[in-house]
C-alpha cells in the first residue's frame, strides 16, 4: 500500500476523484438520455412537418411555393408523389428521383453530399406519398447544444465543488493541526497529558493513546531516576569501603605486589564506568536542562587542561594548548564534560613522553575544537563504531593501563549532537596518532557561535 504523506491532499484527492467520477458517469447517462429525447423530439417535428405539407397539398393543389422553396442550403427538403413513378413537387435541394423506399417510417439516407433523417408518410392509401429530410448534422448540432447546456452546468460546479471541499476537509483537520501543534511545543522533559476541548471521537481516540503513553513514559523516567539516584548511592558507597580495603592491604604488601596493583586498577576502572554510565545518563536530553550563557571555549579549555594536568605529568605526556578567545552560547558542565572526556581518551592512548595538542580556532564564522595526539591512530572500521556505547578500539586491551569503559566518545557524541555541531575524524599532525576535530555551527544555524577574538 502506497504511503499517504498528507491525509488533506488524501481526502481532497479521494473526494474529489468520486465526485468527478459520479458527476461523468451523471452526465454521461444525461447526455445519453438527452440525446435520445431530443431525437425523439426532432423526429416528432418531421412527422410535424410533414403533416403541414400534406394539408397544405390538399388545399392548393398548385403548389407553386413548394416548387422554388427552400434554398439550396436549407436543411429541410421534401419531395411529393403521386404514386411511386410520379413526382408532384419537391424542394430545390431534393433530387428527382425517390431517395428511400416508398414505405412508412424513417430512414438514414445520404444525397446532396449530407447525411439526412427521411420520414415518408402517407395520410390514406390513395393519398400522396410525402417525403420530408432533415440533416443530420444540423440536428446534432441542435442537440448537442441542448445537451450541453445541460452538461455545463455540472462541468462549472467541480471547480466550486473542489473548492468547498479544501474548506471543508481544511476545516475538519484543523484540531489535528492543532493537535501536532501541542505536540510539537513540548519539552524533552515535558510528559504532561494533552488537553483539547470537545475534541471529535476519532480524534478524542488518539489523544487518549497519547496520554496513555505520555503516562507511562512519565512513570518509565521516574523509575530512572530513582535507578540513576539508588545506583549512585548503592555502587560509590562500596566501592568507597573497597578502596579503603585496598588501602589497607596495600600497608602490609609491596606496592609492586601484582594482585594488589590488579585490584587498584580494577577498582578505579569499575569507580570510572559507574561514574561515566550516571554522566551518560545525567546529560541526555530528557533528563539534563542546560544553562546556555556567553563561555570563553579557549578559557574553558586552558581550566580543564589544567586540572587534569597532574594525570598527563604521570605518564610523562606533554600537553600543549594554542587558541584564542572564542566565545559561544553554551553550557559549562556539558563543554567541561566534553572536554574533559577528549583529552581522557588522548591521554589513554597516547604512550609515555607522547605528545597532545589543544587547538580552539575559527573559520569563516565556525568555532572548531581540535584534540591532538601521538598515539596509535585509528582505522576506518572503528571510526564507523567508535561512538558506539561499551565499543572499545581494538576490543579488550590486555594493557591495563589502556582500558576505558567504552562510553567516553559516546558521551562526547551526545554532547556534540546537543549542541548541532559536527565531529570527524583526521590525521594527527605528529608522526602517529589521531585528531579529533569538533566544529560548531554558524551564529545564524544554531545559537552556539557569539564570536571570536584574535
Amino acid at each position: 500500500m502506497a504511503t499517504v504523506k498528507s491525509i488533506r491532499s488524501y481526502l481532497i484527492t479521494a473526494v474529489l476523484s468520486a465526485i468527478t467520477l459520479i458527476s461523468f458517469l451523471a452526465a454521461l447517462h444525461g447526455y445519453r438520455s438527452s440525446m435520445f429525447a431530443a431525437e425523439a423530439m426532432f423526429d416528432q417535428q418531421l412527422v410535424d412537418t410533414a403533416s403541414l405539407i400534406a394539408t397544405i397539398h390538399r388545399e392548393n393543389t398548385r403548389l407553386e411555393t413548394f416548387s422554388t422553396a427552400p434554398a439550396n442550403d436549407s436543411h429541410i427538403a421534401f419531395q411529393i408523389w403521386r404514386n411511386e413513378n410520379t413526382l408532384l413537387y419537391h424542394s430545390a435541394n431534393s433530387p428527382l428521383q425517390a431517395v428511400v423506399p416508398f414505405k412508412k417510417g424513417f430512414y438514414d439516407e445520404n444525397f446532396n453530399g449530407y447525411r439526412w433523417r427521411v420520414l415518408v408518410a402517407q395520410a390514406s392509401n390513395d393519398a400522396p406519398w410525402v417525403v420530408v429530410a432533415e440533416r443530420a448534422d444540423v440536428r446534432f448540432l441542435l442537440a448537442d447544444n441542448i445537451v450541453i447546456e445541460s452538461v455545463l452546468a455540472t462541468a462549472i460546479s467541480l471547480p466550486i465543488t473542489a473548492l468547498l471541499v479544501w474548506i471543508i476537509i481544511g476545516h475538519g483537520l484543523s484540531l489535528l493541526r492543532r493537535l501536532a501543534h501541542d505536540l510539537e511545543k513540548k519539552q524533552v522533559d515535558d510528559l504532561s497529558v494533552l488537553s483539547l476541548e470537545n475534541p471529535p471521537k476519532e480524534l478524542k481516540t488518539v489523544i487518549d493513546a497519547v496520554n496513555a503513553l505520555l503516562e507511562r513514559l512519565e512513570l518509565s523516567v521516574a523509575r530512572e531516576r530513582r535507578l540513576s539516584a539508588d545506583v549512585a548511592h548503592e555502587l560509590r558507597t562500596p566501592i568507597a569501603a573497597l578502596k579503603l580495603h585496598i588501602h589497607n592491604l596495600s600497608n602490609d604488601l609491596p606496592s609492586t605486589n601484582p594482585v594488589l596493583v590488579q585490584l587498584q586498577h580494577e577498582t578505579l576502572g569499575l569507580e570510572h564506568l559507574i561514574e561515566q554510565m550516571l554522566l551518560l545518563y545525567r546529560i541526555s536530553p530528557e533528563h539534563y536542562q542546560a544553562r546556555m550563557i556567553p563561555l570563553d571555549l579557549s578559557e574553558l579549555a586552558r581550566q580543564v587542561i589544567a586540572d587534569e594536568y597532574n594525570a598527563f605529568q604521570d605518564k610523562r605526556q606533554s600537553i600543549e594548548f594554542i587558541g584564542n578567545t572564542c566565545i559561544i552560547n553554551g553550557d559549562t558542565f556539558t563543554l567541561i564534560t566534553l572536554l574533559k572526556n577528549l583529552l581522557s581518551n588522548a591521554r589513554k592512548h597516547t604512550p609515555e613522553q607522547g605528545h597532545i595538542q589543544v587547538l580552539v580556532d575559527q573559520f569563516d564564522g565556525t568555532v572548531s575544537l581540535s584534540v591532538i595526539d601521538s598515539g596509535p591512530g585509528m582505522d576506518k572500521a572503528e571510526q564507523e563504531r567508535v561512538f558506539e556505547r561499551f565499543y572499545q578500539i581494538g576490543g579488550e586491551r590486555k594493557d591495563i593501563n589502556v582500558k576505558g569503559s567504552g562510553l567516553g566518545l559516546s558521551i562526547v557524541k551526545l554532547i556534540v549532537d546537543f549542541y548541532q555541531a559536527k565531529i570527524y575524524f583526521k590525521n594527527s599532525i605528529f608522526t602517529t596518532g589521531l585528531a579529533v576535530v569538533i566544529v560548531f555551527p554558524r551564529l545564524t544555524q544554531q545559537r552556539s557561535l557569539v564570536s571570536c577574538k584574535h
